[in-house]
């Protein structure tokens, strides 16, 4: 006889119970359980029920599955909770490739791909039965019994529990049960689902319902109201009709009585762009550069086959519309497409591009959207009902069938790459899933990283350059400003006198402005000037960073916070002060050098609520605010034509982070933020202010010259050893016993260097550089390997040893190959 069995992977389990495990497809639900659907199954000695995914199902002889495993009981999956693919075809592949590439579990890699919220969770509730029983001898069964008998004789298990205060509940429970005293039943619960509301429609024809109003066999007008509306309104909900109505829900159970309406229930989509409008578009004119740039990418896509290439194009050279037509030629060949853009920030203007274009064809994901717009949004995607996701790094995973083309634009960003398990860079596996899907997948950039770049040099992927503006507008005006000058002079001001002059002829003119500060709050440190003393977070050892609209020191790292002080907490003197500037200081220096010009502030404290974004962006374009300050989230993207002036402050600050890092992405930043200037009709003009003029990353950057970067950069990589010519991965420890994280990171650097491969290096252990973080010490080992395939295969091996020691220790380790924040 042939049974049907199913793999499945469980959720929310420890790294010694991932992997598959097999269970039988009982009879009832042969037909509803398919590959990627959840389901529920008994897990343990106890059956204890657990979430898990199916991966595979295949048929078995019934005999040899009981000879081969004489000692192993098979148990039936318990419930399908969806009778559909939750996690599609080509993500069943991905979970397989990111769980060996990331070293992690399939649980981890799972929660990537399904909406948040959609997890499931067990309510247990304990009702009274209808039985009579005498008092019983122990008086915490009486206690049990009576606290039911107040809540109305049903009450949640954790609930029943709190009030009665018993020790040993669970036993008394379950002596209540075998007396049948009381029924103990399960539920599942998922914190989010689709929405709907009660709604009603006509449970007659049309004909009926009209000889029934022309015959007056209708009389009262409340009824009649509701029939007129139903006659123009196929089905409306209940709050509605009431409103439109007039009537009360009498009123409508009534005409539900004699057979003229029924109740019906309305399914809600919530939908993040319901509320806004958008003037239809059409496809622009493709200037030459942009016309060379489709013929090819269309020509690769419709290869049919797993393509790669580079968009080189500097900024407002057009590449916007290019990704549009691009993806409008994969619409007309029968497949679908995702846009992935880096920033939140972004996410507005590109959605307003898209739906412009392609109206409800669009989806949007990004993680400011609520949980069931979320949801919602990810269903359209999964029931094929949406052609072109637009959204941040998690919408690599949108369940988008017929994948024809993704799309990563301003590729070189680091929030690309995620910090928490599982650590995956979105590049990497949105080219596992184009590899997958035979798909094209394009990166887009003004300023590609350096690993993408020499990907292109070498011809791994395909080089497309876009070297002009569309309306053949100049790049802007590039001014740099020595700030050791300035105080030289005098100026002791965070604006060179030229900046100050240029924000005030700009203001007059009616121009708009942008001022970059890669550093938020109000003062980088505070100190007493009389004993030296820094105020820093107890948790992290980091200097605390001062904000004056609350009036608080808070950590930018674990969020401690305390109020400013009056007096020095180690030496009771007043004189303590602020140093350092941060973009709220920017602010308030604009609001008194410069009282005459409007101001508006972005950075990560501004945007703290649901579509502040879009409300910050909407504001400095449609009231023509004179200044705009904020941190990187202004920096690339946006395109606002009346913005002629853009000034960066602290260029150099970026810099001597001790990542190797640091000169890329001080050169992209400085690029992408001098691009926002001039991209209307009147000509641009940066001035950037550092006091380290001779840099070559802020030199390449005012010359907007990326060649002139690369050349130089790809030279120290390749002395250094870094990336792209080796891969660098990074084993954090941390722990709250300082001397136990060292003596665990020390015993594991043997077993790295065993064996070693002739450009396998291993250093370490040393402090990280931020050495205390949330009350964990912190060590860590680098290893630089060649070759990625056999660094994976050691790190695994060794997470496994480390992972079974610490487990029962207050420990934790990490891994992270090729991370883009070595801090």
């Amino acid at each position: 006889m042939t049974v049907l069995t199913a793999s499945v992977v469980l959720l929310n389990t420890t790294r010694a119970y991932d992997k598959k495990y097999t269970y039988i497809i009982p009879d009832g639900l042969s037909g509803r359980i398919c590959t990627g659907c959840r389901v529920l199954v008994p897990f343990g000695g106890g059956s204890t029920v657990k979430e898990g995914f199916v991966l595979e199902i295949k048929p078995v002889d019934a005999d040899s599955l009981r000879s081969d495993n004489k000692n192993i009981e098979y148990k039936p999956i318990k419930q399908v909770l969806e009778p559909y693919s939750l996690i599609k075809g080509d993500n069943i592949e991905l979970l397989e490739w990111m769980k060996r590439q990331y070293i992690c579990t399939y649980s981890d890699v799972i929660k990537c791909m399904l909406p948040p919220g959609i997890n499931v969770k067990t309510v247990k509730t304990v009702k009274l039965t209808d039985k009579e029983f005498k008092a019983f001898k122990k008086q915490d069964l009486n206690r049990i019994v009576e606290n039911l008998n107040c809540v109305g004789g049903e009450c949640e298990y954790d609930e029943l529990r709190g009030m009665c205060e018993i020790k040993g509940f669970k036993g008394c429970i379950q002596k209540l049960c075998e007396c049948g005293a009381v029924t103990v039943e399960e539920c599942y619960q998922q914190k989010v689902s689709a929405k709907s509301v009660k709604g009603v429609s006509l449970a007659r024809t049309r004909e009926e319902i009209i000889e029934a109003l022309e015959n007056n066999a209708v009389k009262r007008i409340q009824h009649i109201r509701v029939l007129e509306i139903l006659l123009d309104n196929e089905l409306v909900s209940v709050a509605d009709i009431q409103r439109f109505a007039g009537v009360t829900s009498s009123v409508l159970d009534t005409l539900s009585k004699y057979g003229y309406i029924c109740y019906k229930t309305i399914e809600l989509q919530r939908n993040p762009i319901k509320d806004r409008e958008y003037e239809k578009t059409e496809h622009l004119t493709p200037t030459a550069e942009q016309a060379a740039a489709l013929e090819k990418l269309m020509g690769q896509l419709d290869t049919g086959t797993f393509k790669e290439s580079l968009i080189h194009g500097i900024t407002g050279s057009g590449k916007t519309e290019v990704y549009l037509q691009l993806i409008s030629h994969c619409f007309d060949m029968g497949k679908r497409a995702i846009l992935l853009v880096p920033e939140i920030s972004l996410t507005p203007q590109m959605v307003e591009r898209f739906v412009s274009r392609f109206g409800k064809r669009v989806a949007v994901m990004h993680s400011r959207l609520s949980l069931g717009e979320r949801f919602d949004q990810w269903r359209l995607i999964n029931e094929g009902k949406v052609d072109v996701v637009v959204g941040a790094r998690s919408a690599v995973f949108a369940p988008v069938t017929h994948l024809g083309l993704v799309i990563i634009d301003e590729e070189h960003e680091g929030s690309y790459k995620s910090e928490a398990m599982p650590r995956y860079n979105a590049k990497e596996v949105a080219r596992e899933r184009c590899s997958i899907n035979n798909a094209l997948l394009v990166y887009g950039s003004a300023t590609p990283s350096v690993d993408t770049y020499y990907r292109a040099k070498n011809g791994d992927i395909d080089l497309v350059e876009m070297k002009n503006r569309p309306n053949t507008s100049e790049l802007p005006k590039v001014i740099m400003v020595d700030m050791r000058l300035e105080l030289e002079n005098g100026n002791k001001t965070p604006f060179s006198y030229l900046l100050q002059e240029e924000l005030k002829k700009n203001a007059a003119n009616g121009q708009q402005s942008i001022l970059f500060l890669n550093r938020r709050g109000f003062s980088t440190f505070v100190i007493c000037r009389n004993c030296g003393y820094t105020m820093k977070c107890p948790e992290c050892n980091i200097a605390l960073t001062f904000h004056a609209k609350s009036d608080r020191l808070i950590c930018h790292y674990c969020g401690f916070t305390v109020k400013n002080p009056a007096q020095c907490p180690s030496c009771g003197s007043k004189h303590i002060r602020h140093f350092g500037v941060g973009t709220q200081k920017i602010e308030d220096e604009i609001r008194n050098r410069l009282p005459e010009s409007s101001v508006i502030r972005m950075d990560i404290d501004t945007v703290g609520y649901k579509n502040a974004h879009e409300e910050i962006l909407n504001r400095f374009k449609n009231e023509n605010i004179n200044i705009m300050v904020g941190t990187q989230m202004i920096a690339k993207g946006h395109d606002f034509p009346n913005v002629t002036l853009v000034g960066v402050l602290a260029a150099d600050s970026m810099l001597n982070t001790g990542d190797f890092r640091a000169n890329e992405r001080t050169f992209q930043l400085l690029t992408q933020v001098a691009g926002r200037a001039g991209r209307g009709e009147k000509a641009g003009r940066v001035i950037v202010q550092t006091y380290n003029t001779d840099e070559y990353s802020i030199l390449a950057a005012c010359r907007q010259d990326f060649t002139g970067f690369y050349n130089q950069e790809i030279l120290i990589r390749e002395r250094l050893g870094y990336p792209p010519f080796n891969n660098i991965a990074v084993i954090t420890f941390s722990g709250r016993k300082d001397r136990r994280v060292f003596e665990t990171a020390k015993d594991i650097g043997p077993e790295l260097s065993e064996d070693a491969l002739p450009d396998f290096t291993v250093l370490g252990p040393s402090r990280c550089p931020i050495p205390k973080l949330a009350g964990k010490y912190r060590w860590r080992i680098v290893i630089k390997a060649g070759d990625r395939e056999k660094l994976i295969e050691r790190l695994t091996l060794v997470s496994d040893k480390v992972w079974k020691k610490i487990k029962d220790e207050d420990m934790s380790m990490s891994m992270d190959i090729n991370p883009y924040n070595m801090l």
